[in-house]
């Protein structure tokens, strides 16, 4: 599902107009610019991208009918409406790979202390190393020039000969579960049935 379906719903939900809602949605599938396919979805469809969506967006959004609203609320829908009802941690996603990952992996421990926290979040909320393949990639240092900025990016960018490929790396992730690679169908219907105006 693209963000501007995913918009539609969150209207439809949430109330107000799909723009309220587009940049959450474009964030959490920013992923797609690194590897435009349904595995792209292990990288922020999860509670780890709910966590830097409230980061990026703030706690509450003010949509345009006057109403507050969680941005974790409306980034947890983005993930059950791509992930079969589902709200994955970290852990459901990198734990079946564990092993092999975790061997690719060379955590990078930057001096600058906030640097450091954003590029090891994903193995501090996880326990596992293999998480880290989200910072310690392409899609990493884009990460840190997202959130930090493009001096920040290119200090991290300067600790690896060259940053490890989201496709390459999201390739030893095995997409096995019905909810890793299903959209709930009902949320589909309702756009394609014209429900969503």
């Amino acid at each position: 599902m693209n963000y501007w379906k995913h918009s539609l719903l969150s209207r439809k939900k949430f109330g107000g107009l799909a723009d309220d809602y587009l940049s959450i949605h474009k964030f959490l599938d920013s992923s797609k610019l690194f590897y435009y396919h349904y595995k792209h979805r292990a990288l922020l469809h999860n509670t780890y991208g709910i966590e830097l969506s409230v980061r990026m967006f703030g706690e509450t959004l003010v949509n345009s009918d006057k109403q507050t609203l969680l941005v974790r609320d409306i980034a947890a829908e983005h993930c059950k409406e791509d992930l079969l009802g589902m709200v994955p941690t970290l852990h459901h996603w990198f734990a079946p790979a564990e092993a092999q990952l975790a061997a690719l992996v060379n955590p990078v421990y930057p001096a600058d202390e906030k640097l450091k926290e954003f590029v090891l979040l994903p193995w501090l909320m996880s326990g596992l190393k293999s998480a880290l393949i989200i910072t310690h990639s392409n899609f990493g240092v884009h990460l840190v020039k997202t959130f930090l900025g493009v001096d920040y990016a290119l200090e991290f960018s300067k600790q690896f000969q060259q940053p490890a490929g989201i496709p390459d790396l999201l390739q030893h992730i095995p997409f096995t579960e019905r909810w890793q690679v299903s959209p709930d169908l009902k949320q589909l219907k309702h756009i394609e049935n014209g429900m969503d105006q």
